[in-house]
């Protein structure tokens, strides 16, 4: 397993649980000596860290008690803290694209990489500065493909842990700023033919910045939402678990789409969903999720939203996950998180004119 991180000023430091889950499920599947290990990649830094968190019962054998295990390797999780949060030479921008290419040059056929970015890029071919807010995933994809420029991902497994979620520095991005760079570097790991691509959503703790990197900023403020589409709001900004009060900052998200709102075209409509995790007890959420979607829906006519553009406010509680939060039947939160969430879908009336 290979986790590289891009840890500049503009970012929180590149620490969350997701990590230390993945890294401690990496040591655990260990039955050789050494096969716990984590390289550790920081952008701009040229040496490759290597941190062993294999679980050993003494110099030449793995512990097999899963409980001994599991003790042994999570004792030694602050090394990897450690090697991900010092402090990184200056650069010129925040470059992931590099910072991946790096990480398969640590990472064999089979290995997975887990990256670890906000994903604003400020380094060629990829500033975001200068694709700007509107750029064509798609088209831009097919550029780089067509100049060479994408990774060889062949072989490894490709996790991002923090698109879109700038700190310190950077404003922080508006939902359209922030999935569209979701949607870009996924396509980046599809074009560089990566095993499999997986976009994480778990909640990455907003510390401060544990880098003295500074890089360039990208103004946020001209950034677009579309008329057209849904947008899907994370508990991780919205809401507290079983609450539906609002977070205080939760506005970064739903201003842009407010703005959008008060200026489409007549004839759209706008749906609002909640919904909740799957839960062990068989518990529906169906209040719960509804009281969600009202609470966006209040929030977006406070935010000068006209009503009656409003259409359908409902809850569908846990009918319609994005994973399987019960694998197993064992509730996993990590995947729960990616079920509590509020859908807000724009749409054309029926018999309206599309123009």
């Amino acid at each position: 397993m290979t986790i590289a991180v891009t840890g500049s000023m503009a970012e929180p430091a590149p620490w969350a649980p997701v990590l230390e889950d993945l890294a401690v499920r990496h040591a655990l599947g260990a039955a050789e000596p050494g096969e716990g290990e984590v390289s550790v990649v920081v952008s701009t830094d040229p040496e490759v860290a290597e941190v062993d968190l294999t679980p050993m019962r003494d110099e030449s054998e793995v512990e097999q008690d899963p409980d001994t295990a599991k003790k042994k390797v999570l004792a030694r999780v602050a090394r990897l803290r450690s090697a991900l949060t010092a402090n990184t030479p200056d650069a010129d921008g925040l470059d992931l694209l590099g910072t991946y290419r790096r990480a398969l040059r640590s990472t064999p056929a089979g290995g997975t990489i887990v990256l670890v970015s906000s994903g604003v890029q400020t380094v060629d071919p990829l500033d975001v500065r200068t694709l700007g807010w509107n750029f064509d995933v798609a088209a831009v994809v097919r550029d780089l493909r067509g100049r060479g420029l994408v990774p060889d991902g062949s072989g490894r497994h490709v996790e991002f842990v923090g698109l879109g979620i700038a700190y310190g520095t950077q404003p922080g991005l508006p939902l359209p700023a922030a999935k569209r760079i979701t949607a870009l570097w996924r396509a980046v790991c599809v074009a560089s033919e990566a095993a499999s691509c997986t976009v994480r959503g778990d909640d990455v703790p907003l510390l401060p910045s544990a880098s003295d990197r500074p890089v360039p900023v990208v103004p946020t403020a001209a950034t677009p939402t579309s008329c057209a589409g849904t947008f899907v709001i994370p508990e991780s900004v919205s809401f507290a678990r079983d609450d539906a009060t609002l977070r205080r900052g939760v506005d970064r998200y739903l201003k842009p789409v407010a703005n959008s709102l008060r200026s489409c075209p007549a004839g759209r409509v706008v749906r609002i969903t909640g919904h909740t995790a799957q839960v062990g007890s068989g518990a529906s959420g169906f209040a719960l999720s509804e009281a969600r979607a009202r609470a966006v829906r209040d929030r977006l006519v406070r935010l000068g939203v006209d009503p009656g553009l409003i259409g359908p406010v409902e809850g569908v509680g846990s009918t319609r996950p994005v994973v399987d939060n019960m694998p197993g039947g064992v509730f996993t939160e990590p995947l729960a998180r990616q079920n509590r969430r509020v859908d807000i879908t724009v749409t054309m009336k029926a018999g309206a004119d599309p123009s």
